[in-house]
């Protein structure tokens, strides 16, 4: 009976001890999981033509595209804003800051960026971005480092976050058959998404692409600016984007993983 009875606590104490260490072990997993604020969220309208051989009038006519409220990709902002915090973000090892926590801080409310492009009133010719509700639109590296937006993120949030997180989702035009200027042109959606840790130092840039089947008509190299035509085309790249990415997300992970 001493024996049984000695076994029988000899068993218990080390059920305690691996508890005792599990528990440990998650505590200190939890304590070390770092913390990322995503401080931009937005669509660019402004149509990108570097793979054309446009010239000024091309540049001229992307710009009133992008200015022109009819091309409007709201609905293509909140999916991209929807699926990116429903389902990419739960799949990083990080912990993300809460949206509400990041957009309702009163030093973000007032932070302008000194690069001027939280502005978007339409003065210059690539205003055309549209920011998710709350969201300014910043770009991390306009400045130099002291000043940069991402610099100023990383103070605003210090002690809350690791790091910040700007990510953003444009559309560029594509040529695919092009003989003599003449041809079609199709467009493709591009994500851009950006890391940056405590010390401001880039962690990854990740971008990638999806594109549209259908195309555009181009005239002498430049495509037609056809509303009807373009805005679902944007769309169907957005939606094909937005399918690739829940298969490359954990590929995604496992570089960030190695450096953050």
């Amino acid at each position: 009976m001493k024996n049984m009875h000695s076994q029988h606590q000899l068993i218990m104490t080390v059920r305690h001890l691996l508890l005792g260490f599990a528990l440990a072990s998650t505590t200190f997993l939890s304590a070390q999981k770092k913390n990322v604020a995503v401080v931009t969220c937005y669509v660019d309208k402004y149509i990108d033509t570097s793979d054309l051989n446009g010239d000024a009038s091309l540049a001229a006519g992307v710009a009133t595209l992008a200015k022109d409220d009819r091309f409007d990709l709201t609905s293509v902002l909140a999916k991209f804003h929807d699926d990116f915090f429903g389902l990419y973000a739960k799949e990083f090892t990080f912990d993300f800051v809460p949206e509400a926590d990041v957009i309702g801080n009163e030093q973000y409310k007032a932070f302008e960026s000194k690069f001027g492009e939280s502005d978007q009133d339409g003065s210059r010719l690539m205003d055309g971005s549209l920011p998710y509700p709350g969201y300014k639109v910043l770009i991390p590296n306009a400045l130099k480092k002291e000043n940069s937006n991402k610099m100023k993120m990383l103070e605003i949030f210090k002690g809350k976050a690791d790091g910040v997180m700007f990510i953003n989702l444009g559309f560029k035009f594509q040529p695919k058959v092009a003989v003599g200027g003449m041809g079609t042109a199709g467009v493709a959606a591009v994500m851009n998404i950006m890391l940056f840790n405590s010390e401001g130092e880039k962690v990854f840039n990740f971008v990638e692409y999806a594109p549209a089947k259908k195309s555009v008509a181009m005239v002498k190299g430049i495509p037609v600016m056809d509303l009807d035509k373009l805005k679902p085309l944007c769309e169907e790249a957005a939606e094909n984007l937005m399918k690739d990415m829940q298969e490359k997300m954990p590929k995604l992970i496992k570089k960030i993983d190695k450096k953050f």
